[in-house]
């Protein structure tokens, strides 16, 4: 149960009133100064860490939730795909650790940084495209709303997608209070509701869960249903929870516009932030995904 596991365990303990943060390396001098851009490297395989059958032909690339300054590559375990070639994929906030280790990022700099994390996935996929791999892309949370942008501003890359307990549109008030430090979840996955830290949260983790949120917002203000107007979804399959109280429900909108793209919608009723991983929901997905 490590995907549920995490999403319970950071989830709740980040949006609701605390923080829990791994211990880091970061000098104490360096704290609060805006960490240095990311720069990709040349060697692409310095921007992922592999696992499962790394010789199947078909490799599997995640997209972590968060986001986190650590690339947790058990995030998936629980979706049972080590029968193919497995690839966690960073993200800029994963190989560059400063970005949130530093506990300073500001609304530019936070989608500069998405915008990388974008580019990172890209050339990844370019990467196992080249070796003449199947290229399957999967996505939870942050990582769900990351993938939109890698679809509506590249080539296409990949044989199907997964996104699970994404957005397309997040409400005005939701990307820009997250913007503007202020924390929202869903009330039955639909009511959003204003989330505070608790008083116990030190100033060094307070400015860390602020540098979260900017990234988050950074993706948040994208209108993926308009980004992605011009293009044929057929490859995606998007699976939301009806009551999830991280990101919440698609809504009508939303979920007509996918359609309308050709995309394969899988809801979950009465599901929350990571019940479409749960059984029979897991196998289903996992039968959409690769069938021919």
């Amino acid at each position: 149960m490590i995907l549920k596991n995490w999403i319970y365990k950071t989830y709740y303990v980040i949006i609701l009133f605390s923080i829990i943060l791994s211990s880091c390396s970061t000098n104490e001098n360096d704290l609060f100064k805006e960490s240095v851009k990311t720069k990709i490297p040349n060697d692409i395989t310095k921007l992922f860490i592999e696992k499962g059958n790394t010789n199947s032909n078909k490799v599997i690339l995640y997209s972590n939730g968060g986001p986190e300054h650590i690339l947790d590559t058990k995030y998936f375990d629980e979706l049972s795909f080590s029968e193919f070639h497995e690839v966690y994929v960073h993200q800029s906030n994963t190989y560059n650790q400063t970005i949130l280790n530093n506990g300073y990022l500001t609304f530019e700099r936070a989608i500069e940084e998405n915008e990388i994390s974008v580019e990172i996935l890209h050339r990844v996929a370019k990467y196992f495209n080249n070796q003449g791999k199947e290229v399957y892309i999967v996505g939870h949370s942050f990582g769900a709303i990351l993938i939109p942008s890698l679809i509506a501003t590249k080539p296409p890359i990949a044989k199907k997608y997964l996104l699970m307990a994404g957005r397309l549109d997040f409400p005005d008030l939701v990307w820009k209070g997250f913007r503007d430090q202020q924390g929202y979840n869903f009330i039955d996955g639909i009511l959003p509701t204003k989330q505070f830290l608790d008083n116990t949260v030190n100033d060094i983790e307070r400015k860390r869960y602020y540098a979260r949120m900017k990234l988050q917002a950074g993706f948040g203000k994208n209108r993926y249903t308009q980004l992605l107007q011009n293009k044929d979804l057929t490859n995606v399959i998007y699976a939301y929870g009806e009551k999830d109280e991280a990101v919440g429900s698609l809504t009508k909108e939303e979920t007509s516009f996918l359609k309308a793209k050709n995309a394969n919608v899988y809801v979950v009723p009465n599901g929350t932030h990571g019940s479409m991983i749960d059984f029979p929901h897991r196998e289903s997905l996992k039968k959409l995904l690769f069938k021919q």
